[in-house]
């Protein structure tokens, strides 16, 4: 499977007199993956996924991102813990926020919109409510239907369900392998929820060090994974990880 996100040798930082965050990041993720990283709370899970969206720049190396540049599409969608959705907008127009500004006819943003909210179950007059009319996961449906609506080459997830209680979150987190199967997106998936992780991702990527006195932190393991396993398997694969952060974590 071909490569779509490429980072050689990465570094990065927040000022040019600062420490850095994260060093020596080397990762390649295929097209049409599922990627989760996973790491200690202050370890750099978020600064990787905005230096990988284009939001931060990297204090060295490559960031490479590959596809065929389209001007009906973007790169990467984001979707964050709060959907950060506007609230003199309807549900429909939130939706509609990221495809302004691309080469798209009128018609063609109002299908795509449409295309989106029946994608993540939220079609028929859920596009004429306002945002305070919906509940947590709702909004947070909005917030995917937003950055699947741009058709992006990657879908970069910022904890997005980490402000949701329990049945919700787990709702939405099956809900996601289905749209994941059914989009064949690829998906960069920040979390610091090893159960998430382990449930949802075919390969998690785990941060470490970064703690007291330990310097920056790095990749310090990389696990295939196959969601959908037994009980028994599933918790053996948490318990790898768990252990496999506090071997490389300074409190």
């Amino acid at each position: 499977m071909a490569a779509v996100i490429d980072l050689r040798n990465v570094s990065i930082g927040y000022g040019a007199d600062a420490p850095p965050v994260l060093v020596g990041v080397d990762l390649t993720i295929e097209r049409g993956s599922f990627v989760a990283i996973v790491g200690p709370s202050g370890v750099g899970k978020s600064t990787l996924l905005r230096v990988v969206s284009g939001l931060h720049e990297a204090r060295t190396g490559d960031v490479t991102i590959h596809r065929d540049p389209r001007p009906d599409s973007r790169a990467v969608g984001l979707v964050f813990q709060d959907p950060r959705l506007l609230p003199w907008r309807r549900v429909a127009r939130n939706v509609r926020l990221g495809l302004e500004g691309l080469a798209i006819a009128a018609a063609d943003r109002d299908r795509r919109v449409e295309q989106a909210l029946k994608l993540v179950r939220l079609d028929g007059d859920y596009g004429r409510r306002w945002p305070y009319e919906l509940s947590g996961g709702q909004r947070q449906r909005v917030g995917i239907a937003r950055a699947l609506a741009v058709d992006p080459e990657i879908l970069l997830m910022d904890e997005p369900f980490g402000a949701l209680d329990a049945i919700t979150r787990h709702g939405l987190q099956d809900e996601l392998l289905r749209i994941h199967r059914e989009t064949g997106k690829t998906v960069l998936f920040v979390t610091h929820d090893l159960e998430e992780a382990v449930h949802l991702a075919d390969r998690i990527i785990v941060l470490g060090g970064g703690g007291a006195g330990a310097g920056p932190a790095r990749i310090v393991r990389d696990v295939a994974n196959q969601p959908g396993r037994d009980a028994i398997a599933f918790r053996d694969q948490v318990e790898q990880l768990r252990s496999g952060i506090a071997d490389n974590y300074s409190i």
